[in-house]
Parts: structure tokens; sequence; C-alpha cells
């Protein structure tokens, strides 16, 4: 029995201490932000507007203010990568590891007052499982046979079969109000309410008074939609806003270098970009071919150039430190245009004409421009094609660009098996690469089924083995999220999953 009763806060090791609840009830964010000046409201710049229609799905908004508005089951120590307490203060597995019990906490409400209720996380799971909601975590949720509130303040889980990663489908999931879901508000948990909003350009967010872990610092923050970086960056440098998010790494370096700024990076969350290889085009359907391309990139020119050095240089789309992981696994394929040339020339594939795809934006432009030169330095000739991000992505998604692409996707900072569980371009048996092998797919159910760590990093060493030698889905950058903050603001943290953490952040002196 996992029986852990402190706060958040505690558990984390922050310095503000919990103070008591208070009564329900908030101002409005609009009194109190005064533009991000003034007062105790701050004002938050980020690439993307928040989408209140796609709360079960992580999305590029989603980090900006997810677990300010909502709380969610568990979280993961960023450490230790084990569950800790969240809404669910303890759990129990049953002896065959398919039953898991879950105590809810009994001093959490509701930002319209009412408790929190195991049936409010029973329809919240359920709502995530629903293919509608389009929650990437849907796959392993769905290995969930039933979901019911077994007791008061008490939800039952019977899976299928075991399922070692469930800690992380529940850390993705936010817990909703079940009564006002499906009438279309936003109503969770979290250290702050959804107030007023603009679609595609402004949210306004409350300080929630009566949330269980205590109330917040900050009284008010306001979310603006500001897609261009120039403009991010000249509205903190002008004092309108203390926080920019979502903008390209090399560009927060650049105006961080004079150090009046604090950059955050977020770890161990990474965005990874990747080249996705479609293996039904000649001459892909050679293993030897698509091994030649993994040691003609050069990633470590891609994470210095096109990120700034925020970034991490690996083979594999999951983390050096996950259990089972070798760094023989992690430096694989170093940048070697011989051994990529000799390769080729043993595949009969030398001077094979190949089309690149990728979305025309600053970041992957710049990406096309180091791997078409890798490529042809390599031996290829190389076709460059640039799309409009949205017709890009479409295609990637079905399947509809020969050769290879150039995309990114998120999860990979969890384990390898929510990875490829989660994620299209390397779902085993139905993926954007077309790689259809039972031996992928067996090594998939191989990880649910583990139930030691032992067997677990052996399925982690093994996937990443397979991911290794078939180079279906290449990893160009493990990419952090990084934010900069006006530094007046202090006490701001982000969660596992690199999501804002605002309930202990303050002004400073």
């Amino acid at each position: 029995m996992v029986d852990l009763r402190l706060s958040r806060r505690g558990l984390f090791g922050l310095t503000l201490g919990t103070a008591a609840a208070m009564a329900v009830g908030c101002r409005s964010a609009t009194e109190v932000a005064g533009g991000g000046t003034g007062g105790s409201g701050i004002t938050l710049a980020y690439s993307a507007a928040p989408d209140p229609t796609k709360l079960m799905r992580r999305t590029i908004d989603s980090p900006v203010f997810s677990n300010l508005v909502f709380d969610r089951l568990v979280d993961l120590d960023k450490k230790t990568m084990e569950p800790v307490p969240w809404l669910a203060r303890e759990w129990e597995y049953d002896q065959a590891r398919t039953t898991l019990v879950l105590k809810l906490r009994d001093d959490a409400l509701f930002h319209s007052g009412k408790k929190l209720t195991a049936e409010d996380v029973v329809f919240s799971l359920k709502k995530a499982q629903d293919p509608k909601a389009g929650a990437q975590v849907a796959p392993m949720l769905n290995r969930i046979e039933e979901i019911r509130a077994s007791a008061p303040g008490e939800v039952t889980l019977k899976l299928k079969a075991v399922t070692s990663n469930l800690f992380d489908a529940l850390m993705f999931s936010p817990v909703v109000e079940a009564a006002s879901y499906d009438q279309g508000k936003v109503i969770g948990t979290g250290p702050y309410t959804w107030g007023a909003f603009s679609a595609g350009n402004k949210l306004d967010l409350a300080r929630f008074d009566g949330y269980w872990d205590g109330a917040p610092s900050i009284e008010a923050i306001t979310i603006r939609a500001i897609k261009s970086p120039q403009a991010q960056l000249s509205a903190l440098q002008s004092g309108q806003v203390q926080m920019v998010g979502g903008i390209p790494a090399r560009d927060v370096k650049t105006a961080a270098a004079g150090g009046r700024y604090t950059v955050s990076v977020t770890t161990p969350s990474y965005q990874q970009t990747y080249l996705g290889v479609d293996v039904k085009t000649k001459p892909f359907d050679d293993p030897k071919v698509r091994q030649a391309l993994q040691y003609a990139v050069d990633r470590k020119r891609i994470a210095d150039q096109v990120y700034g050095g925020y970034a991490e240089v690996s083979s594999l789309p999951w983390p050096a430190t996950t259990p089972g992981v070798t760094p023989d696994q992690v430096t694989r394929y170093a940048h070697d245009p011989d051994k990529a040339k000799a390769l080729l020339k043993e595949a009969g594939a030398t001077g094979a004409e190949i089309t690149v795809w990728a979305a025309q934006t600053p970041i992957f432009s710049s990406v096309l421009d180091i791997v078409q030169y890798d490529l042809t330095q390599a031996g290829f000739k190389v076709t460059p094609k640039l799309l409009d991000a949205t017709e890009f992505q479409t295609l990637v998604v079905q399947s509809k660009l020969p050769g290879l692409n150039i995309a990114n996707i998120g999860l990979v900072s969890v384990s390898p098996l929510t990875g490829i569980s989660t994620a299209n371009p390397a779902r085993p048996g139905d993926n954007t690469s077309r790689l259809d092998d039972e031996k992928y797919v067996k090594l998939q159910e191989r990880a649910f089924a583990a139930g030691t760590p032992e067997q677990l990093a052996e399925a982690n060493h093994d996937l990443s083995e397979y991911l290794l030698e078939q180079s279906f889905h290449i990893t160009l950058a493990q990419a952090h999220e990084v934010v900069m903050w006006d530094p007046s603001i202090q006490g701001h943290d982000t969660s596992f999953l690199g999501y804002l953490d605002l309930a202990d952040a303050r002004r400073g002196k």
C-alpha cells in the first residue's frame, strides 16, 4: 500500500509551506492582472492559445495552462520516475497486478465549490478512453476493463492484463467535474479557475482560494497567444509579460545571453525531433539503407545550431537514464559519413534519389537544411520539399509522404512503452512509417506485462535494440522545452511532463 499524505508542495521540497484552505471564492483575473504589471497578477506569452475543446489530449498549448486549472491522480517523481500522490493519496494493487484501488483526497474541491468524488474520477478516465476525446493515452487506458466507484472516495480499476505503465496514463489524464464537462465548462480542482477567454487570443485565470494545497500567492494569470518569437521577446523586454514560452530555443539563448532573464529548462520532458522513414518506399525497404541514414545525420550540429544547445544528442527517442538502456545504445549511431557511404554501397543504393519532406517553419526548415547536406555528403541525391504545416501534419498522419519526413513528437520522457504506445510515428502495428512487424508488437506486449523492475528494464533494452536495428524512426534531437522569465517571478516550477506549476510562484523583490 502506497500512502503518502504530504501535500504536493511538501513532496517536492518547495519552500512556501502549505497555507490553510480558505473559503471558495476568487476575484476576476481581469481585475488584478493589469496587463501583467502591478498587483500580484502576471502575464504569460505563449506561441499557442489554450484550447478548451481538447482538454484530454496533450497539445502544443497544454504546458502553459493545464496544470494551473486541473489536478491529476498522480505525478511522477522527476528523478526516480516513480508515481507520487496527487488527487489519489494512496493506492494498492492486488497480487496479480490486474486490479488497482485508488484512495482519493477528501479535501479537494472543484472550482464550482463541489467536492471531488469518485464518480468524477470515473467520468474523467472514461472520457479519456473515448476515441472522440483524442487522448494519446487512450491505448493504455483501454487496457482497463472496468472503472468504477467502489466506495466513497475510492475508485477501482480492473485491467484486462498487466499494464506496467498504467501510472503514466493516470499522470496524463486531467480530472474534470463530471456535471459540467459535457456542457462545455472548464472546471477542475487546480490552483486557478478558468475565466474570461478569447479563442486564439487570451485567457484569464484567477486564484482559487479553496485550493486543497493552499491558495497560490499570485492572484491572477493572463495567458496571451503570441506566435512571433520577436513579438514575444519585445513584450518581455517592455514588461508587458513576465514569461515567454513555445519559441525556438536558439532565440531564447540569444535573448538571455546578457543575464537579464531567467531561463527555465524543463527536465526530463523532451520534444523529440525525428526523421521518419517510409519503409515501403525504395531504397528504404532495406534496413542497411535506413542505418546509413542514422550514421549520416549530424545530431550534435542540429542540437547546437537549431536548438541552441538545449537538446540531448542520442540515437534513441527516450532518455539515456531509462532503466535498461545502455551507453552503447545511446551512442550507437554517432556521426560517421564513411560508415554511411559504406552501407549505401553494400546495399547498392549509392546515388539513390530521395525526397525529404518538412513543415515550412523556422525550426524544421533549419533541420531540413542540415539533413539535406548530411545525406548528400553520404551519397544520396536529395530533393527537399517544404509544405504548409497543417498540410504536412495531415499527410504525415495519413502516411502519404513517400521517402523521408522531419517532424516532432512529445511523450518521450515518460517510458519507452508509453512512447511507442501513444505516438503514431512509432506505434507497433500502426505507424506512419508503415512498418508492420509482429516481433515489434510482441516486444510491446512483453513490456506491458513486465511485473518487476528487472523485467521492465530488460524489455526497455530490447525495445531500444529493435528501434536501432530497424531504424524506421530516427531520433535527430531530444529538445528540451525552454521558457524565459522575468527574474522578479520566483518559485515557478514544471511537472514531470513539462507543464507549468505556479502554485508556489510569487513576485520577488
